[in-house]
Parts: structure tokens; C-alpha cells; sequence
């Protein structure tokens, strides 16, 4: 087993939490294995290869990002169902990087660590120098754009008692606010995430359309006032 191989087992480890039931709740460990992907794709970018990421650095501040939320749920702070959905904690990124430090010391180079540990800390800091910051920071940030945002919504949404017109209000709201443009400036270091940012957020616009459209039935509506709107004009024929 490869060291990186290592890393993602003991991540998944850390990552899942267990259920009343006991069954495990992949929510926060899918997340962050998702966003270790796209980080790893976006160091692959050009533009960022002439930065000098660290790969293995890259790999364990994306997986660990966020772990700050198992910390908070351990100690009773916040109920499972909170993670991912409530808002962080000022000392979130931090208990990240301590995970991290402490469950990765033996299987990844000292320096890998430093540089994850460093990425971590500074993901709430836009301008950070550290460049493996600015990759998890765009990769985290994109996870926000497009469908796959419409799972933590409606978890949010179930556990505050609301329904699904409270995502489509959400969305509407944050577009007559225009805060999605505000996002796009925002949250991206490198414009070739921006640019799938941009296109991730045309396919959410047209599914929360969707969403919409199924919720007031306006589609069946349409077909019954077709359908009856053609039989009147039978109808008519035969007079």
C-alpha cells in the first residue's frame, strides 16, 4: 500500500461517524474525499504546476479541511446532524490541522505535513502564500456550485423543519442579491475553476428551475389545460 493509499484509509477512519443506529454517515467523508479529487486535479493545472504544490500536502489538508466538525461532534458540541450544515467554529480549521498533524505523523514526510498543516490554517485567508491553501480553498469553494449543493441544503432544510420551496427561496433570494456573482469573484484563485464554477452554477440554476416547475405542478398543469383546451376544439369540430 502506497503512502498516499495510507493517508486516504486513515482519513476515512477519522472521517466517518457513527449513526444512533450505529450505521455510518458517509455525509462529511464524502465531502472531503471529493474535495481532496478536485484538489488534485486543480494542482494539476499549468498554472498551478509552475507554483510548486506539494502533492501529499495537497491530498491531507483537502481530506482533513474539514475535520473539525468530528472534533465539535466527539464532544457533544453540535449532533451529527449539524455537521456540514450549521456554521464552523472560529477554532474549525484549526482542529483540522491537529487531526491531521496527529493521525497523519507517521505515515507522510515531516514536510508534506508542515505544508498541509500550513494550507489548513490559512484557508480562511484569501491572499495566503501558501499555494496548497489556495487549491483546497478553490476546491472546497466549487463543491458549492452546481447539484451537488442541493444535498446540504435540504439536510439543512429537514433539520431546521423546512421544505423544499425553502431551497428554491434561498436560491432566488441569493440571485436578486446577486450573490452568486459575488461568489464568483470571490472564491477562486485560478480562472479555469471559475470558468467550471460558472458552468456548474448554469446547470443548478436550470435543476432548482426544475425543482420548482414539479413543486406547483405547473407541468401537469399545462398538459391538463392542453389536453382540455384540444378537447374543446374537438368539440367544436363536431358542432
Amino acid at each position: 500500500m502506497s503512502e498516499l493509499d495510507r493517508v486516504w484509509q486513515q482519513a476515512r477512519s477519522d472521517l466517518i461517524v457513527a449513526t444512533v443506529t450505529g450505521d455510518a454517515d458517509l455525509f462529511l467523508w464524502e465531502h472531503s474525499s471529493r474535495i481532496a479529487r478536485a484538489a488534485c486535479a486543480i494542482a494539476r493545472l499549468e498554472c498551478v504546476q509552475i507554483l510548486n504544490p506539494n502533492p501529499s500536502a495537497v491530498t491531507a489538508a483537502a481530506l482533513y479541511h474539514d475535520a473539525g466538525w468530528v472534533a465539535r461532534f466527539h464532544s457533544g458540541e453540535i449532533d451529527r446532524c449539524e455537521i456540514l450544515v450549521r456554521p464552523p467554529s472560529e477554532t474549525h480549521r484549526e482542529h483540522g490541522a491537529l487531526m491531521m498533524e496527529n493521525r497523519l505523523a507517521e505515515l507522510m514526510p515531516r514536510e508534506a505535513i508542515r505544508r498541509a498543516s500550513l494550507a489548513i490554517r490559512s484557508m480562511d485567508q484569501r491572499g495566503t502564500d501558501s499555494v496548497e491553501g489556495r487549491i483546497v480553498f478553490d476546491a472546497d469553494n466549487l463543491d458549492e456550485f452546481g447539484p451537488l449543493a442541493l444535498w446540504p441544503a435540504i439536510r439543512r432544510g429537514a433539520l431546521d423543519g423546512k421544505g423544499i420551496q425553502a431551497v428554491i427561496d434561498t436560491w432566488q433570494r441569493r440571485k436578486e442579491y446577486q450573490f452568486w456573482s459575488a461568489r464568483l469573484n470571490d472564491s477562486f484563485h485560478f480562472e479555469p475553476v471559475r470558468k467550471i464554477a460558472k458552468k456548474r452554477l448554469a446547470i443548478y440554476e436550470g435543476i432548482v428551475q426544475e425543482v420548482e416547475c414539479h413543486l406547483s405542478i405547473a407541468d401537469l398543469e399545462s398538459a391538463v389545460d392542453a389536453e382540455a383546451g384540444a378537447e374543446d376544439s374537438r368539440t367544436m369540430l363536431h358542432r
